[in-house]
């Protein structure tokens, strides 16, 4: 008896691989995750990071190696896709300068500089070119604000642990702000290419 049951179940299992019916590969293909290449700009983002993994360490994932965490780098390219190429190119230099507080808070004194520049290069597009320049920042768009960098940046307790560190380092220091004419060469990017 179990030899004939296991016979008529080859035989089905048989006839139905040869009846063309795809039903079991279609499942298989709607059970499997695939991304798609996304591009904007002529920029090809990394892959959407599995949050979990990405939110369970500091550094987070940067598959593209670029300084930039990919779930900020995703966001920037998104926010922005509609502005000003500009805009992303200092929201990018941002994002590689608050990385290096994750990197290593400790070093405060050493990284503020870089935030800094970050800061002082949209602060030229923002305050110091005219506001009838294509280049110019208005204050709805501004770019490194409290959301970018709190909400967006140091999303995780322990990122925002690192971020209250690297801040506490620098409590009571005495900072300058640099000039206009000294502010765009802050920025980390050709500001040519931006030039008419």
């Amino acid at each position: 008896m179990i030899k004939n049951t296991i016979i008529s179940l080859a035989v089905i299992l048989l006839l139905s691989a040869c009846s063309g019916d795809d039903s079991t590969d279609t499942t298989a293909e709607t059970n499997t995750t695939t991304q798609k290449t996304v591009v904007i700009n002529g920029h090809t983002l990394p892959p959407v990071p599995d949050k979990i993994l990405n939110d369970s360490t500091l550094l987070g994932i940067d598959s593209n190696d670029n300084g930039v965490r990919d779930d900020v780098e995703i966001w920037i390219y998104e926010t922005y896709q509609d502005k000003h190429p500009i805009h992303i190119d200092i929201a990018m230099q941002a994002g590689r300068a608050w990385q290096k507080v994750l990197e290593d808070p400790s070093r405060a004194i050493e990284i503020r500089p870089i935030i800094s520049a970050a800061s002082s290069c949209e602060a030229y597009y923002k305050v110091c070119i005219k506001q009838d320049n294509p280049l110019y920042i208005k204050r709805e768009d501004e770019i490194i604000n409290s959301f970018f960098v709190e909400e967006l940046f140091f999303n995780t307790d322990n990122r925002n642990q690192a971020f209250l560190t690297y801040d506490k380092l620098l409590s009571g220091g005495s900072y300058t702000i640099p000039w206009c004419s000294e502010k765009e060469q802050l920025c980390d990017f050709n500001t040519t290419k931006y030039e008419e």
